[in-house]
C-alpha cells in the first residue's frame, strides 16, 4: 500500500515544508486518485494550502532534524512548461516532485480560501490541456462546489423602499399610486424644471406654469397614452361622439379643465436646462437631459435600498429622428442595434434591483468621446467601466451583480471582487482568460441521447492569474442545456437547484379520432449557481416589456425633440417603478395587487387632479420647503368683484392723470412712484399677496425683476417668506394687498408695446391704483437710481 492510501480525510498531519515546518492541521479534503493525489489540509493558524505528499506527514512522524538545501531549480510557470512540452502540461511536474528531495510547499491559497471540494471515490484524473491555461491564466477542474465561497461577505438584506418619516405614516393599504409615483418621480428637479420653463414661455409670452399644472399635463400624457386616438392630437379634444363617423371624442378639454392651446404650450416650452447656463453645446451636448438624469439616479440612491442582488443591462431610449451628425437640432450620439425591437436611438446602461426589478441607476451612452472623460474609463474594457460606474454607490456591500455577455469578463468579476461586490455573468465574446474553448469542447459530451445526460455541468476554478499572483477564487461553469451556457462567477455552488421548466405542446389522436393539442412540462437540471444566476437575469428586459411594450408612450408621444423623447423614456421609467414598487409592498401583506392598465389608469386621474396646490408638501427628509412647497392663494378675479360689476377696464394709468398732468402714458415719475409705494408697504411688513417666488418673472420688465431680487436678498428676514401667498404673475399681472384681486379681466387687452406691461397694485389704504406703461430700458435706469437714493 502506498503512503498516500494511508492519509485520508480527518487525519492530522505535519508540514515538512520550508515555510511552515512543524505546523499542525488537519486534511479536509483530496483531490484526484493514486499518485496524483493532493491533500487540502486546515492549519491550526488559520490558513489553508494544498499539498502532495510530499509535502506533509502524519502527526508525531516528523523528524526531529531538518537541513533544508537549496532547491536544484526553479519552479516554472505552467505557461512555461507548455511552451516546453508542446500541448499538454502534466500536473505531476507541478508537485513537490520539482523541488529537491526535501520537498517545498505547494502552491498556497489565501487564508479566506473555504474548503469547497466535494469528496468521492470517483476515479477522475487531473486533465492536461493547453485550453486550461488561456492566456497565461491557470484553472483546475472541481469535481463539484458544495459550500458557497461568498457566505460569510454576501449581503443577504431584502429590498427596501425608503419612506421618509411623514410617508411612514401612511399604512400600504392607504398608499396610492400618485404616492409612489412622487416617490420615484426625481421631485428635486421639478423646481429648476419649471424655471427652465418659465424662461421659454416668458420669452412667447405665454402664462408661467405651477407644479400643479405640470403634473397635471403629465397626467394627460400618460393618459393620452392608455387610450390612444387617430387623428391627431385634436381628437383628444373633441367632444361626444361624432356624427359623421362612429368615433368618440376624449372630451380632455372638458374632462381635465386644460385646453389644447395650453397643452401645447406647455408642450412646446418643456425644457430641463436653462438658456443662460453658459455652457456649450461641444462641451457637454447632453446638457438637455442632464438634469433628469442626474436627478433620477440621486432619487434612486436615496429612495431604495436594493436587495442582495443587482442585474446590468441596457435601455434604449427609441429615437429614428435627427441625429447631431447631420443636424445641429439632432440627437448628440445614436446607438443602432439591430437585434432589439427599438433598436436604433439613445442607448442608456442601467442597474436593476433583481428582487422588484425596479431601475436604480441610469448612464447615457455619449459617444466615445464623452465616454473615455468618464469615471473608470481607464480601465480598459468598456463593459467593466460601466459595470463599475453603476455599481459604485454599493462598493464594499457584498451585493451579487448580474449581467449578460455586453458586460461579463473575467476582468469585470475581478473588478467588482476588489471593490467588495460579487458577480455573476455569462460569457460569449469577452473570453479572455476564460476556458471557453475547453468548456464548448465539452459540449457534445452531453444531451439526449449521448454519454452524459442534458442538463449536466462542468466545474473550473482559478486563483492565480497570469502573474502568478493569488487571489480568491472565481469559478467558471459550463452548464450544457440544448446549447450550452458558460457563466463567469464569484460565489455559488453546484448543489442541485430548482430544475429548469420548459412548456412543451405534442398533438394527439384522442379517442374520438379528432387532433387534440396536449400540454406538459419538460423539467431541465440545473445546478444551485445556475438557478441564482437565471433568478434575475431579466429583471430589466421585464422592465422593458412593461414599459415599451405595455405602456408605449415612445410610441404614442410624436416629438422632433430629443430631449422630450429621452424625458419620455425616464418618465416610463418611474411609472413602471412605482407599479413594482406598489405590487412588491402590496404582496408583501398578502394583498391581490392591481394590474399594470389599471394602475397607470388610476394614476393618470391622479395626476389630473393632483392636490400639489393648496398644500405644503414635504420633501425627502420630512421638512418643509419653503421655496419649492408654498401655500398658494386661490383669488378671484376683479370681474367677480361688486366693486367692479358693470365697469368697463380701465385704459389709461391713474397715477398719471392724478400726479403727472393726465398724461395718457406714464412716465418715470409714475413707476418711481409704483416702486415707492411696494417697498413702502414691504417695509412695514406688509408683503404683496401675488408674488410668486417660483415661477420665472422672465415676462414682466426688468424693474419688477430687481425688486423681487432686492426683497429676496436684503429684506427677507423682516417677514416670513411662509407668509406670501402665492398667485399667478404674468403680462398684464396684478400686484396687490387686496386677497381678492388676481388678474384684470380676460377681456383687458395689452399695451401697444409689446414690451410694455400692466401692474395693479393696492397701497396701505387699500385703494387699488393701476400704473407704469413703459419699457425696460428706462424702467430700468430709475430703478438704479431709485435703489441708491433709499
Amino acid at each position: 500500500m502506498s503512503k498516500s492510501a494511508q492519509l485520508k480525510i480527518g487525519d492530522k498531519v505535519q508540514s515538512k515544508c520550508k515555510v511552515n515546518f512543524g505546523a499542525k492541521g488537519i486534511i479536509s479534503s483530496i483531490i484526484g486518485n493514486g499518485n496524483r493525489k493532493k491533500f487540502v489540509v486546515d492549519w491550526d493558524l488559520g490558513s489553508q494550502s494544498i499539498h502532495g505528499l510530499r509535502g506533509i506527514c502524519r502527526d508525531g512522524q516528523l523528524p526531529l532534524q531538518k537541513q533544508y538545501t537549496q532547491p536544484t531549480k526553479r519552479r516554472k510557470t505552467a505557461v512555461a512548461l507548455l511552451d516546453e512540452e508542446g500541448s499538454t502540461y502534466d500536473d505531476s511536474t507541478s508537485s513537490s516532485e520539482e523541488y529537491s528531495e526535501e520537498g517545498e510547499s505547494d502552491t498556497e491559497l489565501p487564508s479566506n480560501h473555504n474548503s469547497d471540494v466535494q469528496h468521492d471515490d470517483q476515479d477522475q484524473d487531473v486533465p492536461r490541456d493547453r485550453n486550461l491555461f488561456p492566456h497565461g491564466r491557470q484553472w483546475e477542474l472541481l469535481p463539484d462546489l458544495v459550500f458557497d465561497p461568498a457566505v460569510h461577505d454576501k449581503f443577504t438584506q431584502e429590498t427596501r423602499i425608503k419612506w421618509n418619516q411623514v410617508e411612514q405614516l401612511k399604512s400600504i393599504q392607504d398608499r396610492t399610486e400618485i404616492d409612489y409615483f412622487f416617490h420615484f418621480y426625481p421631485m428635486q428637479t421639478v423646481q429648476q424644471t419649471l424655471n427652465c420653463m418659465g424662461e421659454r414661455m416668458a420669452r412667447k409670452r405665454y402664462n408661467p406654469i405651477s407644479k400643479g399644472e405640470f403634473f397635471k399635463w403629465l397626467g394627460i400624457r400618460l393618459a393620452m397614452t392608455i387610450e390612444p386616438r387617430r387623428g391627431g392630437i385634436q381628437a383628444y379634444w373633441k367632444e361626444g361622439e361624432d356624427p359623421h363617423t362612429f368615433s368618440l371624442g376624449a372630451s380632455i378639454g372638458s374632462r381635465a379643465k386644460m385646453s389644447r392651446h395650453r397643452f401645447e404650450e406647455i408642450q412646446e416650452c418643456l425644457a430641463f436646462c436653462s438658456m443662460h447656463d453658459g455652457i456649450a453645446p461641444e462641451d457637454d451636448p447632453w446638457k438637455e437631459i442632464r438634469l433628469i438624469i442626474d436627478g433620477f439616479n440621486d432619487n434612486r440612491q436615496q429612495g431604495i435600498i436594493p436587495g442582495s442582488h443587482i442585474a446590468v443591462d441596457e435601455v434604449m431610449s427609441a429615437w429614428y429622428g435627427a441625429e447631431a451628425t447631420w443636424v445641429a437640432e439632432g440627437m448628440p450620439h445614436v446607438t443602432k442595434i439591430p437585434r432589439k425591437p427599438e433598436g436604433e436611438g439613445a442607448e442608456m446602461k442601467a442597474l436593476a434591483d433583481g428582487q422588484t426589478k425596479i431601475l436604480i441607476r441610469l448612464d447615457v451612452m455619449e459617444g466615445k468621446e464623452h465616454q473615455r472623460k468618464k469615471a473608470f474609463a481607464d480601465i480598459g474594457s468598456e463593459g467593466t467601466a460601466v459595470t463599475l460606474r453603476l455599481t459604485q454607490p454599493w462598493f464594499g456591500s457584498g451585493r451579487v451583480v448580474h449581467a449578460d455577455s455586453a458586460f461579463s469578463s473575467v476582468k469585470t468579476c475581478m473588478a467588482l471582487r476588489q471593490y467588495g461586490l460579487h458577480f455573476m455573468g455569462i460569457i460569449k465574446t469577452a473570453h479572455k482568460e476564460y476556458p471557453l474553448t475547453y468548456l464548448t469542447s465539452k459540449a457534445d459530451e452531453y444531451g439526449t441521447g449521448k454519454v452524459k445526460p442534458r442538463g449536466g455541468h462542468l466545474l473550473l476554478r482559478s486563483t492565480m492569474g497570469p502573474d502568478d499572483s493569488t487571489h480568491p477564487p472565481i469559478f467558471a461553469l459550463g452548464w450544457y442545456d440544448k446549447k450550452g451556457k458558460y457563466l463567469i462567477s464569484s460565489c455559488g455552488t453546484t448543489l442541485p437547484g430548482i430544475p429548469c421548466k420548459c412548456p412543451r405542446f405534442k398533438k394527439i389522436v384522442n379517442n374520438d379520432g379528432f387532433y387534440e393539442t396536449v400540454a406538459y412540462t419538460k423539467e431541465v437540471r440545473r445546478p444551485a449557481m445556475v438557478e441564482e444566476f437565471f433568478s434575475c437575469f431579466s429583471s430589466i428586459d421585464i422592465h422593458d416589456h412593461y414599459r415599451q411594450g405595455s405602456l408605449e408612450m415612445e410610441r404614442q408621444w410624436v416629438t422632433r425633440r430629443w430631449h422630450h423623447r429621452i424625458f419620455c423614456t425616464v418618465l416610463g421609467i418611474c411609472i413602471v417603478d412605482s407599479f413594482f414598487a406598489q405590487k412588491f409592498e402590496v404582496t408583501m401583506i398578502n394583498h391581490e395587487p392591481n394590474d399594470f392598465n389599471t394602475f397607470c389608469g388610476r394614476l393618470a386621474r391622479q395626476l389630473i387632479f393632483n392636490e400639489f396646490l393648496g398644500n405644503i408638501m414635504p420633501t425627502r427628509d420630512g421638512t418643509e420647503n419653503e421655496q419649492v412647497y408654498v401655500t398658494q392663494h386661490t383669488p378671484n378675479s376683479l370681474a367677480s368683484l361688486d366693486a367692479y360689476k358693470d365697469k368697463r377696464a380701465q385704459r389709461k394709468c391713474k397715477i398719471a392723470t392724478d400726479f403727472l398732468q393726465g398724461e395718457k402714458y406714464p412716465t418715470l415719475g409714475c413707476v418711481s412712484r409704483f416702486i415707492t409705494t411696494l417697498l413702502d408697504g414691504l417695509q412695514s411688513h406688509s408683503p404683496p399677496i401675488h408674488w410668486q417666488l417660483q415661477s420665472s418673472w422672465g415676462n414682466l420688465p426688468s424693474v419688477v425683476q430687481n425688486v423681487r431680487s432686492f426683497i429676496l436678498k436684503d429684506m427677507r428676514a423682516r417677514w416670513d417668506p411662509t407668509d406670501i401667498l402665492l398667485g399667478t404673475a404674468g403680462a398684464g399681472a396684478i400686484i396687490t394687498l387686496d386677497p381678492d384681486v388676481i388678474e384684470p379681466p380676460a377681456k383687458r387687452r395689452a399695451t401697444e408695446a409689446n414690451d410694455d406691461f400692466n401692474v395693479l397694485f393696492g397701497c396701505s389704504d387699500n385703494t387699488e391704483q393701476e400704473a407704469v406703461h413703459a419699457l425696460d430700458d428706462d424702467i430700468d435706469d430709475e430703478m438704479q437710481r431709485y435703489l441708491h437714493s433709499t
